[in-house]
Order: C-alpha cells, then sequence, then structure tokens
C-alpha cells in the first residue's frame, strides 16, 4: 500500500522541507538525509510557506523557536492546509506540554536539539512511514466509502444516517429522491430543512428513541416532504462509532404511498362492490316480496305460507352446512316454489272439500308452470327458484310429481323445501282442514322419512323441532 502512495507522487525521491533560523542545523539535515531525500530549507517561517506554496513535500521539519512568527504555527497550518505532508516538531527545550500538543496535532514525530544523524534520519523515516500508511488507510478507507456508497445508491429504498445532531452524514440516490433534492444537497441537512413542521416532530421522535435507548424504531410514518403527503415504512437502528457508542442514526425508508393509495382505493373499490352487491340483493329481495304479494292476492293461504317456510328450508340448509351465500339463496328462492298456482282456478285453490282426480291434476300442474315462468334466465336466483318449483313435490321414493325423481336424483334444494314445506303446511290452517297440532304434524314427518322425504333431512327438522318451529313467528 505505502508504495502505491508511492507511485502516486510519481516515483519521485521524497521531498523534505526543513525550516530553521539557524544555517547549521540546516546544514546538519542536508548531510544526514540528502543523501535519500531531496531537501530543500528555508529560514522563516514566511520562505516555507513560499516553498509550500510552490511544490509538494512529504515532510517538515519545522523548528518551534523561529524569530517572528512560531514554528507551532507553521506545524498548525501544514496539518491543516497540507493533509500528504508529515510534520516533526523540532525544539531546543523538551518541553512535556511542547510534546503534548504535538501529539495532540498529529504530528509524525518530536526532536529535541542537539541530536545526532542518526537520531534525524531514524525520526525522518518513522515519520514518512507512519504518513504514508495513514494516507494508504484513507485511501483505502475512501476506496471503501465509496464502494459502500455505490451499493447504497444501488438500492431502490431511501438508506441514510444521521449524527447526534440529526444532521444528515450520508444518503443514497433514492433518499435524495425521495427529499426531492440532487445528488449530496441532503448531506450537511437535518429534516427541518425540508419536512414540514408536524413531519418533522414525528421524525425527531423517533430518532430521539434511537438516540435515548438504542433500541430499533419500526413503523409507518405519514410524513410532508417537499410539499407532497407520503407514507413511508421506516426502519430506524443505531450507528456505532469504533468504540461501540451511539453516534447517530441509521435508517432505511421505503416510500409505500403507491401501495397504500393502491390498497385504500382497492377499499373503495371493495366497498362500492359490496354496495352494489347489497343494492341488487335489496332488488331481488323486493321482487321475490312483490311476486309473493301477487300470488297471496290470488291464494292468501299460499303467501301466508311461502315466508314462513323459507324461514324453515333456510334454517334446514344452514344445519347442512351450507355456506351464508348459499342459504341467502335458498331463502331467497324458496318463497317461489308455488309460483305456478297463479295459474289454477280459484274454484281449486279454494276448494273446501277432496279435489277430484281432474282437479288434482290441475292443481299439479302448478310445479310444471312455475318452472315455465321462472327458467331460462340468466340469473342464478331464479334458476335455482325453478329447480325448487318442479322438484318440491317429488318424494324419496319416486312417488312424487311432476318427473318421478327419487332419491339423490332430486336436486337438495328441492328436497329441502319438499320438508320445510310440509312441515308449515301441515300446521297451517287451510281452507279444507284446521291446523294439526305441532306434535301430529311431526309424527308424519317422521313417519314419511325414507319414503316420502331425504330421512337426513327429516331427521335435522325432528331433532330442531323447537328451532324449528319458532321461526315460523
Amino acid at each position: 500500500m505505502a508504495a502505491r502512495v508511492q507511485a502516486d507522487r510519481g516515483n519521485r525521491r521524497q521531498r523534505i522541507l526543513a525550516t530553521d533560523d539557524r544555517p547549521e542545523v540546516l546544514r546538519l539535515v542536508d548531510r544526514s538525509l540528502s543523501q535519500h531525500y531531496e531537501c530543500r530549507f528555508a529560514g522563516s517561517v514566511t520562505e516555507a510557506r513560499e516553498k509550500l506554496a510552490e511544490q509538494e513535500f512529504d515532510l517538515a521539519l519545522c523548528d518551534i523557536q523561529m524569530p517572528g512568527e512560531s514554528g507551532l504555527v507553521l506545524a498548525e497550518e501544514i496539518i491543516r492546509d497540507h493533509p500528504r505532508t508529515a510534520v516533526v516538531l523540532v525544539t531546543g527545550v523538551d518541553d512535556p506540554d511542547v510534546a503534548n500538543r504535538a501529539l495532540e496535532m498529529g504530528t509524525g514525530g518530536y526532536l529535541v536539539k542537539p541530536f545526532w544523524p542518526g537520531q534525524l534520519a531514524i525520526t525522518a523515516m518513522n515519520a514518512l512511514r507512519r504518513h504514508e500508511l495513514e494516507l494508504a488507510h484513507e485511501a483505502h478507507s475512501r476506496a471503501l466509502e465509496d464502494r459502500i456508497k455505490r451499493l447504497m445508491d444501488a438500492a431502490p429504498v431511501p438508506i441514510y444516517i444521521k449524527d447526534r445532531e440529526r444532521r444528515y452524514r450520508i444518503a443514497n440516490r433514492a433518499a435524495h429522491a425521495a427529499a426531492g433534492m440532487e445528488p449530496d444537497q441532503l448531506v450537511g441537512l437535518t429534516d427541518r430543512d425540508f419536512m414540514s413542521p408536524e413531519s418533522e416532530r414525528i421524525a425527531a421522535a423517533s430518532d430521539q428513541k434511537i438516540l435515548d435507548g438504542g433500541a430499533t424504531y419500526e413503523a409507518e410514518e405519514q410524513l410532508t416532504v417537499d410539499g407532497a403527503e407520503k407514507t413511508f415504512l421506516t426502519v430506524k437502528f443505531p450507528f456505532l462509532d469504533d468504540s461501540g457508542e451511539i453516534a447517530g442514526i441509521s435508517g432505511i425508508s421505503t416510500d409505500i404511498t403507491a401501495r397504500r393509495q393502491a390498497e385504500e382505493l382497492q377499499m373503495q373499490l371493495t366497498s362500492a362492490q359490496e354496495g352494489a352487491i347489497e343494492e341488487l340483493r335489496a332488488s331481488r329481495q323486493e321482487t321475490v316480496e312483490r311476486l309473493t304479494r301477487a300470488i297471496e292476492m290470488h291464494d292468501e293461504d299460499t303467501g301466508r305460507h311461502v315466508a314462513r317456510m323459507a324461514s324453515t328450508a333456510a334454517f334446514l340448509g344452514s344445519q347442512l352446512g351450507m355456506d351464508r351465500e348459499e342459504v341467502l339463496l335458498l331463502r331467497t328462492a324458496a318463497p317461489m316454489h308455488d309460483v305456478g298456482k297463479v295459474a289454477t282456478p280459484d274454484t281449486i285453490l279454494r276448494k273446501p272439500g277432496a279435489l277430484t282426480p281432474e282437479e288434482r291434476t290441475e292443481m299439479q300442474r302448478h310445479t310444471t308452470v312455475g318452472h315455465e315462468i321462472l327458467s331460462g334466465s340468466d340469473s342464478e336466483l331464479l334458476e335455482l327458484a325453478a329447480s325448487i318449483a318442479l322438484t318440491h313435490h317429488e318424494r324419496w321414493d319416486g312417488s312424487g310429481y311432476p318427473l318421478g325423481l327419487k332419491d339423490e336424483e332430486i336436486p337438495l334444494e328441492g328436497r329441502i323445501v319438499a320438508v320445510a314445506d310440509a312441515f308449515d303446511a301441515m300446521v297451517s290452517d287451510r281452507c279444507y282442514r284446521p291446523a294439526l297440532p305441532v306434535e301430529e304434524a311431526l309424527q308424519a314427518i317422521e313417519k314419511g322419512r325414507g319414503t316420502h322425504f331425504d330421512p337426513k333431512i327429516a331427521d335435522l327438522l325432528l331433532g330442531h323441532r323447537e328451532q324449528a318451529f319458532a321461526l315460523r313467528g
């Protein structure tokens, strides 16, 4: 690494500037060092400044006791303004305070006169070697910092480091972009320089938690940056110095504004969709209710019966494991099971006695008429209602009508409505008979399980008789 520093200086011999007001000291330096180094000499601080302005030196030997300005002032200037030049202080008085000051200044050596040539050569060589290593270390550190900066700049999210005064010391391109700044403009600034007062307060509060306790902080923050409201997912953690002390705040802030806006829009769309669905359901329900009232106007018994039966059917469907939407669809479709009775003559519907075979055949037509009225639609509801209208008088043993279907050939919804319809009809007053006692109706359901009714559905009604009867209102 030292050889690389030497190469950077053009492979020239290392150059030394000796400043002393005593010519004999300068001659001693010349004799001791000129064989290995290129030496230049100055008899005053002013002359030394001139030579430093003319060319670069690798080492400056500065006598402290100079007439006019002190060589100590010159040494401080060289350390400050010529960082590539090592400094060795030369003094005629061995003063511990001066030695300590030289150490604090960062000089490469401290030489007390009188000194012998070997001592001077060793001191100069050590100072040059030490300074070469320091320069090499600085070059390595800069290269490492540049590499880290390139890696940080390649990151798509803001990454930054603040000092204890909350000034940005390192910030990648994404951090600058988030702040609305060009590269390197953010360094040296605080949040107050580009955030709204409220946003700066939020950022300061989380920063202080890091500085006080050293804990990791993670949260979503709503900040106004460069005049725009943004949402950041921020993670902050302590930035430690070489001794392990908290020297500042490291942070990674991902701008999730677009994602949150998309989520909010999705929520609005979902809400609007749910509203539309609810409106459609309300409209659908209104249509069913109006159709039911039309049936009621034609047959009062049927009109009151359908609403009660629908509640029982929905209850049985839920007990069979149907999901919420299926149960809701069944509840809405079930009241239309007898819609075909609009085509049945009043003389048959309201006849108090038994029907003749011809009248019974006409009555049974309400299943196919109902199916014709309701089928052929793109509506899932109407298609289900059509199926129920057609099959709710089919029997488990195949003796029902109009198709003579048996067991699971009968659609599930038709089997459910068959049980619910029969139960409610038996416990309701009809023009041709009074309502049966509940226990007698249940006995009829039990007697018909496996012949008239699906045994599983019949058992559900029998096992939940109290709930089923309570649903009648």
